[in-house]
């Protein structure tokens, strides 16, 4: 995968990891570590949320004679090794028997499945003069969750932010995070990390003929535009009636334009026409510094979801043991792609073992 300069909009990197590891993935619960499983797939990022892992094994501990109860709704940890990967609660648990086999099958999300599927349920629908990160803590809070920021993320102040009545709280959370251009994603302890797009940089993290067993590179211009304007609703907008037979204009006429315009460079010189207009979530932006940080990175985000490596690695682990990891930098060696000395993000990782061996999936923008 390759890289770019902008903050939000680096391409998109994934990476599939075949071969031996130095570790096995392990489910504890209930006071149990649970080990040898013939499947297992974990999946973490930074567009990831909840993280989850499904395991498959026998209902039997290897090397013990002990039936492992696993329920639906156990709080559970995923290691790999001794390493945290996951801390959550186990969802489902399909049980399966045939004449020759009885198999389990546990699927894990981490604690903040409880922010994806519930209500954004605080003592005031809007909030007042809170800085983005105080806003994000109050709403993780309902779920029992902390929020650790990295280098300042969300230290943004919003004048007037409205939680909608029918919303998650992930859902007013992401929006909290598009004013304050900052990603927010699961750690392995349950909580939740909230940082700009990463810069610890892991040096010749894959090579071709290397640690490279596989790799896919895609460019692409789909969901890209070459300009994106912000505007800002009046309530005319859901009041007044179309009268005019050019909509286009009354429309314009009910909305604000604002000096907040962002570009894309790659779109602007083939295809100008295509714009988006972006309304702006915050209610008091008297000099459009919301509006122009909110188009600049929705556009950053739309150029790196379309610039996208996905490789498969031969280790769950880079070169100094420690695990991959979301929202690192990677350099990436892949010549025969004509992608060569770049440096992608790290977005999405799939840890990966079945019978065809030990696999990490990763993903990188």
């Amino acid at each position: 995968m390759a890289g770019t300069t902008s903050a939000a909009g680096n391409e998109t990197l994934i990476i599939v990891g075949t071969g031996n590891v130095q570790n096995e993935a392990a489910l504890a619960v209930r006071g149990v570590k649970i080990t040898g499983w013939t499947e297992v797939q974990i999946r973490c990022g930074v567009e990831i949320m909840p993280w989850s892992a499904d395991l498959i094994a026998t209902e039997w501990q290897p090397g013990r004679a002990t039936e492992v109860t696993v329920n639906e709704g156990d709080a559970c940890q995923i290691l790999i090794g001794s390493d945290p990967v996951i801390t959550g609660y186990v969802t489902t648990v399909n049980r399966e028997m045939t004449p020759d086999s009885h198999t389990i099958h546990v699927a894990v999300a981490s604690k903040s499945i409880d922010l994806v599927e519930s209500a954004a349920e605080i003592a005031t629908y809007q909030l007042n003069s809170m800085n983005a990160l105080a806003i994000i803590r109050k709403l993780a809070a309902t779920a029992g969750i902390s929020v650790y920021p990295v280098n300042g993320a969300g230290n943004v102040d919003i004048q007037i932010f409205s939680i909608i009545l029918s919303e998650t709280a992930y859902e007013a959370i992401e929006r909290v995070c598009r004013l304050a251009n900052c990603l927010f994603y699961d750690r392995p302890d349950g909580n939740i990390t909230l940082a700009p797009v990463g810069t610890r940089i892991v040096p010749s993290a894959f090579a071709q003929g290397r640690n490279v067993e596989a790799a896919r590179v895609r460019a692409s211009q789909a969901g890209r535009f070459a300009s994106i304007q912000a505007i800002i609703q009046t309530p005319l907008v859901l009041t007044q009636p179309p009268t005019s037979s050019d909509y286009v204009d009354q429309f314009t006429a009910l909305t604000r334009p604002v000096s907040a315009v962002a570009y894309d460079r790659g779109i602007t010189n083939t295809r100008p026409w295509r714009k988006m207009l972006l309304p702006i979530e915050s209610g008091d932006d008297a000099n459009y510094d919301y509006a122009k940080r909110r188009v600049q990175w929705e556009s950053n985000r739309r150029y790196g979801r379309s610039q996208v490596i996905e490789l498969t690695c031969d280790s769950w682990r880079d070169s100094s043991g420690a695990l991959w990891s979301p929202n690192t930098v990677a350099q990436v060696s892949l010549p025969a792609l004509k992608r060569d000395g770049i440096e992608w993000l790290i977005v999405e990782l799939v840890f990966r073992r079945d019978e065809g061996g030990t696999l990490l999936i990763s993903s990188e923008n």
